[in-house]
């Protein structure tokens, strides 16, 4: 009696797909006017703009005082930059001045 042998099945190759989540480097959108707002709010408004919820955002102490923006939740927007109505691309710096919720903006 013979035996037989069994061939594997192939396996198909992996494709690429051309839906990326990241967004295109050229890609443009008007900077929002976030003044006012929940520092956390704003960074995820700019992370739904961008389609990018790795974007980052930075942030400082309007106050001067160089205090940590740790709960982002506590603090609000007083300025921005880049300034609302500017174009902004993936690669642009945003940064928030902020303070705590229960301050008055500078």
């Amino acid at each position: 009696m013979q035996a037989t042998v069994q061939q594997p099945t192939p396996v198909p190759a992996p494709t690429s797909t051309t839906g990326s989540t990241a967004p295109s480097p050229g890609k443009a959108w008007q900077m929002p006017n976030l003044v006012g707002n929940n520092l956390q709010a704003a960074q995820d408004q700019m992370q739904k703009l961008t389609g990018d919820p790795l974007f980052l955002t930075t942030s400082h102490d309007a106050t001067g005082k160089k205090r940590q923006q740790v709960l982002d939740r506590n603090w609000k927007i007083c300025a921005q930059t880049p300034a609302a109505g500017t174009s902004i691309t993936i690669k642009s710096v945003i940064d928030f001045a902020a303070v705590k919720n229960e301050e008055q903006c500078p």
